[in-house]
């Protein structure tokens, strides 16, 4: 998809204190100068070394027709030397070439020798294994180093904000319909899905955005539907860190109608119909509506007529009693949340009864008998005491 940018490299070795130093091996007489072997790579505009894990310098991958242009410098410091040949090694780069050596015979003894190598990068690391050596070994020096492949890739477009709250991505094919009087808010993302970080040079922040991360800028904030329906248009400009740029072009279209959603009653029986009404629908075109219940079972609704108002009807699913949401949606986005209280079913006649009211109807009989029982004995006893007549 895309053609890579030469990229610069370095590895930079021998340097006082440790780091660079721990990647070179090297051998030299005992009466010359230390020979300092360097690269950077040019990533982001500047140079980075090739030998720090923490900060890896990057490279587009070869199968893209990428090669990257690796430099390697070194540096003599006044160690006299005539013939040289210097080589590197790329064991884990795109099917294995090998980059032609680089070479120099002089009379007059060079203060630092420059060399070039095109590499092509495989998905990865990829080691760099550098070889210098001149006047038949008397100054052998060696290095290693790393350059990572990656891919340039990424994903730009809009997102408006639903009656739910959430933040639901819509495409450029068609526009977006939705309610004059619900409010909303308009942002696009860029999301970073290849490997190699880049910025968003004309975006609302100019961070790097690595892989896997996201640009979010917010476009519109929330207002009424009517006051942000038009059309919208950006032309993005990524530049990435080995120097490609590309510029997504997204688009958007809101468009608002007189839509009003409803219910014929705010409650509904478990098991029964619920009817929705609508009104103010675009007469054009035939609507499509899909409706939500406690974010479980989908019902689709769609008016079979042009016309600006509509019902819809549909049993409402066994659920638990209480207040739940109605969600209603048309083309993937929620446009109106209606609460509903569900209520239990009446019991019937032909119903049996919950199985708590048999025991206590035993429990009743029983004192029932038991009182009636007492009463008896109590009169009897009053009619014995009661004198003669």
């Amino acid at each position: 998809m895309l053609t890579g940018a030469a990229a610069l490299l370095t590895l930079g070795l021998l340097v006082p204190g440790g780091g660079a130093a721990d990647a070179a091996r090297h051998a030299e007489p005992a009466d010359s100068q230390p020979v300092t072997v360097s690269m950077t790579a040019e990533n982001n505009g500047r140079a980075a070394s090739l030998l720090d894990p923490a900060h890896p310098v990057w490279a587009h991958l070869a199968p893209t027709g990428a090669v990257t242009d690796v430099t390697a410098r070194v540096e003599l410091d006044g160690t006299p030397i005539h013939e040289w040949v210097a080589h590197l090694d790329t064991p884990d780069a795109f099917q294995g070439v090998t980059p032609v050596d680089c070479r120099g015979d002089e009379e007059a003894p060079p203060r630092e020798v420059s060399c070039h190598f095109a590499v092509q990068a495989a998905s990865g690391i990829n080691r760099l294994q550098f070889h210098f050596s001149a006047d038949h070994g008397r100054v052998d020096v060696e290095a290693d180093g790393t350059i990572t492949g990656g891919q340039f890739d990424w994903d730009a477009g809009w997102q408006v904000l639903d009656a739910t709250g959430r933040w639901s991505a819509i495409t450029r094919e068609q526009p977006v319909l939705l309610p004059a009087t619900m409010t909303s808010a308009l942002r696009y993302v860029v999301t970073n899905t290849g490997d190699i970080p880049f910025r968003v040079t004309n975006g609302c922040e100019h961070r790097v955005i690595a892989a896997g991360a996201r640009l979010v800028c917010l476009e519109r904030g929330v207002r009424s539907v009517q006051s942000l329906a038009r059309d919208y248009h950006e032309l993005l400009k990524l530049k990435d860190a080995v120097g490609a740029t590309a510029e997504p072009d997204i688009l958007a279209s809101i468009r608002s109608f007189a839509g009003v959603f409803g219910l014929e009653s705010s409650s509904v029986i478990a098991g029964q119909n619920l009817v929705i009404t609508a009104s103010g629908l675009p007469r054009d075109q035939p609507f499509a509506l899909q409706y939500r219940l406690r974010g479980e079972s989908v019902l689709v609704g769609t008016t079979t007529r042009r016309a600006g108002s509509a019902q819809f009807t549909f049993p409402v699913p066994t659920v638990p009693p209480g207040t739940v949401q109605l969600d209603v949606i048309h083309n993937g986005l929620v446009i109106a949340r209606l609460p509903v209280e569900v209520t239990r079913r009446p019991r019937h006649a032909d119903d049996p009864p919950p199985a708590w009211l048999l025991p206590t109807a035993v429990v009743g009989g029983v004192l029932l008998m038991t009182s009636a029982v007492l009463v008896v004995i109590a009169r009897r006893r009053r009619q014995r005491r009661s004198p003669a007549t």
